[in-house]
């Protein structure tokens, strides 16, 4: 019985530390969340799949949807659409200096409060909320978006889809 004891007790030391060289193994960078020493706190220019989604661990690739929080201190948190950026902040506190998203009308970096947006845009994780600088009919603000997105009112609710996508018709 002791016998058994040890042969599995060795099998368990091995098995972990195969685990640990397994996971070490890693790429040297590992995931890219964060931009370190943004003091001018500015928004930070990204290539596709340089940086994933905070809140999702999505690579970032459709740039024209990317929103930005940076923090008092300097730290930039990507995100690959806006309500990605919405549930991050439910559940994360950090001192914000700005909030930044892209938007699709005019390609800038504005004020994510600033901005309208629409709720039937293909986005990468199909929320719907795409930022537009110059209002049109039925856009939101900021935060009846924030809201609608918090309560779950987007695009992955099929009653609010078929309503938004019958009201287009």
């Amino acid at each position: 019985m002791k016998k058994i004891l040890i042969n599995i007790l060795t099998f368990v030391i091995v098995l972990a530390v195969i685990v640990v060289l397994f996971l070490s193994l890693g790429s040297e960078e590992g995931a890219r969340y964060v931009y370190k020493g943004n003091t001018e706190h500015k928004a930070v220019a990204v290539k596709p799949k340089e940086y994933q989604c905070s809140e999702c661990n999505m690579d970032i690739e459709a740039l024209e949807y990317l929103a930005e929080v940076i923090t008092e201190e300097g730290d930039t948190y990507f995100f690959d659409e806006i309500g990605c950026l919405v549930l991050w902040l439910k559940n994360h506190h950090p001192k914000i200096h700005s909030i930044l998203t892209q938007t699709l009308d005019t390609h800038r970096w504005i004020d994510a409060k600033k901005a309208w947006y629409t709720r039937r845009a293909h986005t990468p994780m199909g929320y719907g909320f795409a930022a537009f600088e110059v209002k049109k009919d039925g856009f939101i603000d900021y935060d009846e978006m924030k809201l609608l997105m918090l309560q779950g009112k987007n695009l992955h609710d099929p009653f609010v889809k078929k309503k938004l996508f019958e009201q287009q018709k």
